[in-house]
């Protein structure tokens, strides 16, 4: 069988980083996967940017993978991938005429992406503008919220595909801060016999720029927590507030709290998650989504071998992290006061669980591989 060439498409302009948005990195790993296949030919990056070249910050160098405009690849493709920026509608509806086959990868919330935006006068996203696609992909943990939505509107088919994650881009940033002499990963605190075990320094990363993840219920489950023992929490610093600081209503909420009272809650700025758990020796992550069970902050997480306090049911059926259900704070707290109150030999067994969990994620894993391929396939062949 021919091989088959692929184009898919980023967002090449100035400013774009790799840690801004997680379909960079959900890009960087489809392209690590596609590339190890045979049955897959040439890989291109279409350029849906204003630059001629892509920013050193989006991290893609070492994918060694040529970046060039649509139009100078016509007649090489025989998929493109929108993913990473919408391509122009007539270059679109001119390869298919070719026999190119479209599928637009989403890999965000669109339901919430596309509800939020207009509603609270957000920057635009997605704009269904009429590509001419012959499917949809999207991740297995937008299926329910946003997968019906997708298959309506677009009219074909919507499938899952594996979410899929590597270790690639973290452990270089792992590698810089411990270069600099700062330690990342979970050392349960081992103290003298009969000495107090420390409350955990606790951190939440939510983005705060949708209800899909925000802050509130991991702020309650370690109030909770506090609450019931005040010596399991030690501190709690809240990223991606500082802009929220003085609403009325998160200022009231963050005040009610006995964790700001007592002076033992900091909030903070956007702040790397390798950099602020290494530098600020964080001990755990308290997290919590809304339809939105798998993400890159999780198992960052779980690769340092950290608390992941979370209500992924994703997560809790590969046994991986420390559940609470859904948006129930207070079994939260608790979940998080049993973890703290665990022995050290409990983490070494909970950081092979993660490992093990990871390395099925692995853009490199033969399962994983065949998944994409075999979709690729049956769509080149003019399946659906």
């Amino acid at each position: 069988m021919k091989k088959i060439n692929v184009g898919v498409s980023v967002f090449a302009v100035q400013g774009a980083q790799l840690w801004s948005n997680g379909i960079n990195q959900n890009l960087a790993f489809l392209v690590m996967l596609l590339k190890q296949s045979p049955q897959v030919g040439r890989v291109f990056l279409l350029n849906g940017g204003d630059l001629d070249h892509m920013p050193e910050a989006m991290g893609l160098g070492s994918l060694d993978v040529p970046l060039v405009r649509p139009g100078d690849v016509t007649f090489e493709l025989d998929v493109v991938i929108e993913m990473g920026a919408q391509l122009p509608l007539e270059w679109l509806r001119h390869v298919r005429a070719l026999g190119v086959k479209i599928i637009t990868f989403f890999v965000g919330h669109t339901y919430a992406d596309n509800a939020e935006a207009p509603m609270f006068e957000g920057a635009s996203g997605q704009i269904f503008n009429g590509t001419p696609w012959h499917e949809i992909w999207t991740l297995p943990h937008h299926m329910k919220s946003s997968g019906p939505l997708l298959r309506t509107v677009s009219r074909v088919p919507v499938f899952a595909v594996p979410h899929i994650w590597s270790p690639l881009f973290i452990q270089g940033q792992i590698d810089q801060v411990e270069k600099d002499g700062h330690h990342f990963g979970y050392r349960p605190h081992v103290g003298a016999s009969g000495a107090e075990r420390p409350g955990w320094r606790t951190a939440i990363f939510e983005p705060n720029i949708s209800v899909v993840k925000s802050c509130f219920i991991p702020m309650l489950v370690c109030e909770q927590a506090f609450r019931l023992d005040r010596r399991s929490v030690n501190t709690m610093m809240v990223m991606n507030t500082v802009h929220m600081k003085e609403h009325p209503t998160f200022n009231r909420f963050a005040i009610n709290l006995d964790l700001t009272q007592q002076h033992k809650a900091s909030y903070e700025p956007r702040v790397a998650f390798v950099e602020c758990m290494a530098q600020q020796k964080m001990d755990a992550v308290v997290s919590h989504q809304w339809e939105c069970g798998l993400n890159y902050l999780y198992y960052d997480t779980l690769y340092g071998g950290y608390p992941l306090i979370h209500n992924s049911e994703y997560l809790k059926a590969g046994g991986v992290g420390i559940y609470y259900p859904d948006f129930e704070a207070s079994a939260g707290g608790h979940a998080l006061l049993d973890a703290w109150n665990q022995e050290p030999e409990f983490w070494d067994d909970y950081k092979k669980a993660g490992a093990a969990y990871l390395g099925k994620l692995d853009p490199a894993r033969p399962e994983n591989v065949e998944a994409f391929v075999k979709r690729l396939q049956h769509t080149v062949e003019g399946g659906v």
